[in-house]
This record gives structure tokens, C-alpha cells and sequence, in this order.
């Protein structure tokens, strides 16, 4: 090879490197932090990352666990490095997640009477217990039930929830914190960054100043109102322990308890007119 040529290859991007570098430097971490979580020497990681060297399939997974990659961008790595992908992307009603989709149904059925729904990494919400229903038909009417469903957008657009959120500037705010912060976390996953810019189009919604330290709280409360009807909730969010499948991985639960006494009382009561335990 001439030096023209030479010179032309070192140009050319080494996808494993670009990713390492991208997400070596969303973390904070130098070269140094890296190689040592990994346990290789920086001289090897300077090599992968610059393309000087090409990274076996257990490398990768050393540093894709080092820098703490969810297993879609595990996935990613990998495929880059010319290896196939190591986890596997299931639908939630393939017969191999029943466990798992048997532990969900549970948990929403013990939640009751108090609502919780389940979304996936877009925010879709995939299932949602009885006690969720029941609200948000009071809220949104039998009609729009019919059709899916987007938690951050039926709290976020002008036409959905936002009319009877009471508090709904603070709720916006938190919860477009957690939308960014979600969405800064995985840059490669184009259908969500797609939902976020959804998201910060919507009409009185802007984007959170950019702050990578900055982390959703863990508990966001809503005030409903309609009519004579006031109810308090506070949400939380949770996450399946580690997984090995990369849609169990992106599944959240949103539970959300009583703010109050009153509100716990219009819950049990909803539950106890629809003929459910309470």
C-alpha cells in the first residue's frame, strides 16, 4: 500500500472505534477508566478505538459491560464488530417470555385498585390494569380507548390528558427530563429519537436545557381534575432485573399510588362500581 493509500484508509470510520469513543465520552470516561473497568491494557483500547487493531467478541462484551450498555446497543457493538448479535429481541407474547409476561400480569393485577400500565421503550403503553382503564375512560371517554395509547404523549399533547392535569407544567417538565435523559441514553436507537423530537414539537412543550449529570427523580406526582373529581397520584417507575432479552430489558412499569387519603377512597370506590377487588 502507498502512502496516498495509507493515508485515505486512515480516514475511513471504524464503526467499533467511533461507537467505543461516542460512548466512552457520554460517560465522562478516558481511555485509562475504560481499559481498566475492562480489564485491557489502553494500548489495546487506543488500537480498537482508532482501528488499528480489530476487537475480538469477548473484548466487546468486556467493554460494552464496562460501559454499562443496555443489550440493544450490546447488540449494536457487536454487529459492528462483524459478530453476530448475542441477545435476543423477543415479542412480549412469544412463548419464550411467558415467565416473565405471567410476573407482569401479576403485578398489575395486585396493584389494583390503584392504576399501572406498561410501556416499552417508545413509551407505548402495552398493557394496563383494570384500575388504569377505568381512569382513563373517565378521563378520555370509551372512544379514545380504542386506539394505542403514548404515556408521555397522552400527558404531553393538547388533546389527550393535558386539559385535566391540574399541575400539568411541573409534570411536563419532569417528565421531559426523563424523556431526554432516556433518548441521550440510547442515540442509536432511531425509532426513539424519532419519538423524542415527537415530543418537543408538541404545542407549550420545549426541551430541557442540556444536562448530561442531571437524572429524573424517582417518584413524579399528577393532579387529575375533571369536574367534581380530584385525584392525586404519584408514579414510579420500574425496570425488570437482568434481563437477557432485550425487550424485557426495555419494558417499564409506571405504578401509581395515592397521593392522599381522598384520592385513595375515589380509587377504592371506582373499583368496588366496576365490581374489582379492592
Amino acid at each position: 500500500m502507498d502512502s496516498r493509500s495509507a493515508q485515505v484508509a486512515n480516514l475511513r470510520p471504524h464503526p467499533v472505534g467511533d461507537l467505543l469513543r461516542g460512548w466512552r465520552n457520554r460517560r465522562a470516561m478516558s481511555q485509562a477508566d475504560l481499559a481498566f473497568e475492562a480489564g485491557i491494557s489502553i494500548k489495546h483500547l487506543s488500537y480498537v478505538e482508532t482501528g488499528k487493531a480489530a476487537a475480538g467478541r469477548d473484548i466487546l462484551l468486556q467493554l460494552a459491560a464496562a460501559l454499562g450498555l443496555s443489550l440493544r446497543d450490546r447488540n449494536a457493538l457487536l454487529e459492528a464488530g462483524g459478530f453476530a448479535r448475542q441477545y435476543g429481541e423477543r415479542d412480549l407474547s412469544a412463548p419464550e417470555l411467558a415467565e416473565a409476561r405471567r410476573a407482569i400480569d401479576l403485578l398489575l393485577r395486585r396493584h389494583e385498585p390503584f392504576p399501572a400500565v406498561v410501556t416499552d421503550r417508545q413509551w407505548n403503553v402495552m398493557h394496563a390494569n383494570g384500575a388504569a382503564t377505568r381512569l382513563l375512560t373517565l378521563l378520555l371517554g370509551a372512544e379514545r380507548m380504542t386506539r394505542p395509547l403514548n404515556h408521555m404523549k397522552m400527558f404531553l399533547a393538547p388533546d389527550e390528558l393535558r386539559p385535566f392535569v391540574a399541575n400539568w407544567n411541573s409534570l411536563a417538565a419532569a417528565l421531559m427530563v426523563r424523556a431526554r435523559h432516556e433518548a441521550m441514553a440510547a442515540p442509536l436507537d432511531l425509532a426513539l429519537q424519532s419519538t423524542w423530537r415527537e415530543l418537543t414539537k408538541l404545542p407549550d412543550v420545549s426541551a430541557p436545557q442540556l444536562d448530561e449529570s442531571e437524572t429524573p427523580g424517582p417518584l413524579c406526582e399528577v393532579r387529575l381534575r375533571k369536574g367534581n373529581l380530584s385525584i392525586g397520584l404519584i408514579g414510579a417507575v420500574l425496570t425488570l432485573g437482568t434481563p437477557q432479552d432485550v425487550t424485557l430489558q426495555e419494558l417499564r412499569v409506571e405504578l401509581f399510588m395515592p397521593a392522599d387519603a381522598a384520592s385513595e377512597a375515589a380509587l377504592v370506590a371506582f373499583a368496588k362500581q366496576d365490581g374489582t377487588e379492592a
